[in-house]
């Protein structure tokens, strides 16, 4: 008879979105009685690894609301081709053309809602689909009253006929029934919260506008539209009253003050005709893979059901124990049987089609997950990079595949990095050669994903979540926290996992000082690099950063040391007075002088013809040269030196050359150390269309 539309995401929007939600589905279920009655609640938009809205609010739903309740899952793949054209997350005429064009095609009716509503018959024994049964057709609404948000919190959710009772009481005797008439057209004040329309005619006009992206009036429009087709609203006010449960309490980006909206001049006063022929083959998204679930046709999750048939028939039979103190730092293992409920988790509710990078070398974690995909139904690919040495055997696992890093870089929806060593034992200062090569490879790769990443999120392209195993209290944090937005999981889950930091929040805030190696005219002092007095060369080069394109500063911060050598050497004519100065000198403090030189030889330098100070600092990106600059001993007197470059899209290359590197070359004559180190974008890239030609011609 009726097919109810509302839409919403997992995002928590407004006060208190669970309670009302599940107390408006519930009462809407309470109030529909025909068989091929039913409940279409589009999820838009919700991130791909959470669960939709009416999956995470289920335990709070009853069994008729369950029962009639059709989910259609609106990925945010789908949704990236409209992100361009609104600010807002979740698109009203998107979602509810998704629904209706879905909708039970028995149904003659639909009523678009949303799920803040609680309807009330007037009527004794008339339920909604009574009302609706014996309508004549054409395009109905009902008034709406206000619920305090205090009252509505004091409903219990479980109980809709109670609560419809309440309700229905309360409206008088607390003198909350006050009717709001609103234009001809609508008949009522906020007629979105109950549109009863014909289907047939509401596909025969195509459906909502989807080209009202940017909030308000899609309810006006769509009234303004059915009413030049099938005449003036009618009125149901003796039949039904929609009470809202009121959630301005927190205010949302559609309920402030300066929200933008829709234009009502174009959408609503200037419309002459109900059909919309530009969008007429493809509104209601009929060519993208929509998901639809049924709450009632799961028993349990494909989740709960892997970690059972893998993990509960051998169940432990005494806690397991680890050290979480400063001791044990950088020296942290792990059981793939205590992992996997923690890194299964993260792929519960992601698409089945995606495929995941795994890069490590821990045979025993790799194959209880890839088991635990096979049982989630994936039929997306584990790709298992060919160029990582000591990378897992595939050949046991039939949705693994060995590839090469430039196809994992562009078919991964997910990467997973184990900081292991290859029999799973804890990390520790005394690993083998082998071990430390593997962990050595597993961050290189790292290191390449992450840049690669920076790229494609340049792009503006969905971000890819990355997962590291073994990544807590050791090593491996750093570096991973680093680069990546993660969330401070605790220390027994053994997981880092976040999305690359975007563009305009990388850089600025990371010192990147300790990610420097000393070369061989360098050391390291406490945490600092010094250069080696009197030894010309390599001073330090590092840190491989990933950074996305754009303009940016090198800022490093350089105080000359007060070491053997002097910073500047003498003029001739300079040491020649010197010279004449000490022959007048006493016999006796000659030789004291004399004996002070025999202590200390290099300070003959000082005498010596040798060239100033001279320090070069170069930006490359891979064997790619950015920027180069000299800097004197003059230069170095307010210590800082800033180096800017612009690091582009055609940069980045297939064997990883987005990491950016800084050398430090000395020539020797003085003694300098490196303090603070870090990079500050200025800007995204001014010309991300430049030709890989050009910038191979600049270089």
């Amino acid at each position: 008879m009726i097919s109810l539309i509302l839409y919403g995401r997992n995002d928590n929007y407004g006060y208190n979105l669970h309670k009302r939600a599940a107390l408006s589905l519930n009462c809407m279920a309470e109030v529909l009685s025909d068989p091929d009655d039913e409940i279409l609640f589009v999820d838009y938009n919700t991130p791909d690894d959470f669960p939709t809205f009416p999956e995470a609010i289920q335990d709070t739903l009853t069994e008729q609301a369950i029962r009639l309740l059709r989910i259609f899952r609106v990925r945010p793949s789908v949704h990236a081709r409209f992100r361009s054209r609104s600010h807002l997350v979740a698109l009203e005429p998107i979602a509810r053309n998704v629904a209706l064009r879905r909708s039970n095609p028995a149904n003659r009716w639909i009523l678009s809602t949303n799920t803040d509503m609680i309807f009330v018959p007037r009527r004794a024994g008339e339920d909604l689909t009574a009302i609706a049964r014996d309508l004549p057709s054409g395009y109905w609404g009902a008034p709406r009253f206000e619920l305090p948000e205090t009252l509505w919190e004091s409903f219990d959710r479980r109980d809709p006929a109670g609560v419809i009772g309440l309700i229905d009481r309360w409206g008088w005797d607390y003198h909350l029934n006050e009717i709001v008439y609103g234009a001809e057209y609508i008949r009522f004040d906020a007629p979105g919260d109950f549109q009863l329309m014909p289907r047939a005619d509401l596909f025969a006009i195509h459906g909502f506008h989807e080209g009202m992206l940017i909030g308000w009036h899609v309810d006006s429009n769509i009234a303004r539209r059915m009413t030049l087709r099938v005449g003036k609203p009618g009125d149901l006010s003796d039949r039904i009253f929609g009470y809202h449960c009121d959630h301005t309490r927190q205010v949302t980006p559609m309920h402030k003050r300066e929200a933008v909206e829709n234009s009502i001049e174009d959408f609503v006063f200037g419309v002459t005709r109900p059909e919309l022929p530009a969008q007429a083959a493809s509104w209601g998204c009929p060519d993208d893979p929509i998901e639809e679930i049924r709450l009632s046709q799961r028993s349990t999750s494909d989740y709960v059901t892997a970690l059972q048939e893998l993990l509960g028939t051998h169940p432990l039979e005494s806690p397991l124990t680890a050290d979480y103190t400063g001791s044990s730092w950088d020296q942290t293992g792990y059981t793939p049987q205590h992992v996997l409920p923690f890194l299964l988790d993260l792929f519960a509710s992601v698409p089945r089609c995606w495929s995941i990078a795994w890069i490590g070398g821990h045979q025993s974690m790799f194959d209880l997950f890839a088991a635990a995909w096979q049982h989630l139904r994936f039929s997306g690919r584990i790709l298992v990079p060919t160029d990582l040495p000591g990378a897992v055997v595939t050949e046991g696992a039939p949705a693994a595949k060995r590839v090469p890093c430039a196809t994992i870089e562009e078919q991964a929806n997910v990467f997973v990095f184990d900081n292991a060593r290859a029999d799973g034992r804890p990390l520790s200062a005394d690993m083998s050669d082998g071990d430390e090569a593997l962990l050595a490879a597993v961050e290189a790769m790292l290191r390449r994903m992450l840049s690669y990443e920076a790229l494609h999120r340049a792009r503006r392209q969905e971000p890819r979540r990355f997962v590291c195993i073994n990544a807590v209290h050791n090593r491996f944090e750093r570096i991973f926290g680093k680069f990546v937005a993660t969330a401070r999981t605790p220390f027994c889950a053994r997981l880092r996992h976040g999305f690359v930091y975007p563009a305009d929040m990388v850089a600025d805030e990371i010192d990147y000082l300790i990610d420097l190696t000393a070369g061989a005219a360098g050391e390291v002092v406490d945490g600092r690099i010094h250069s080696r007095p009197l030894v010309p060369g390599l001073v330090a080069t590092g840190p491989k950063a990933p950074l996305p394109p754009g303009r940016y500063e090198a800022r490093l911060t350089l105080p000359i040391v007060a070491r053997s050598a002097p910073p500047f050497a003498l003029s001739t004519s300079s040491k020649s007075r010197l010279y004449r100065q000490y022959r007048r000198l006493p016999w006796q403090a000659r030789r004291i002088i004399r004996s002070v030189f025999v202590k200390r030889p290099e300070w003959l330098s000082f005498f010596a013809d040798r060239p100033p100070l001279q320090i070069l600092v170069e930006v490359t990106v891979g064997p790619r040269p950015l920027a180069a600059a000299q800097i004197s001993s003059t230069d170095l007197l307010n210590k800082d030196f800033h180096l800017q470059f612009e690091l582009l899209p055609a940069h980045f290359g297939s064997d990883g050359t987005g990491l950016v590197d800084v050398r430090v070359v000395s020539n020797g004559t003085a003694s300098f150390s490196i303090e603070k180190f870090k990079f500050v974008q200025l800007a995204q890239a001014t010309n991300p269309a430049k030709s890989d030609k050009a910038v191979k011609a600049e270089a």
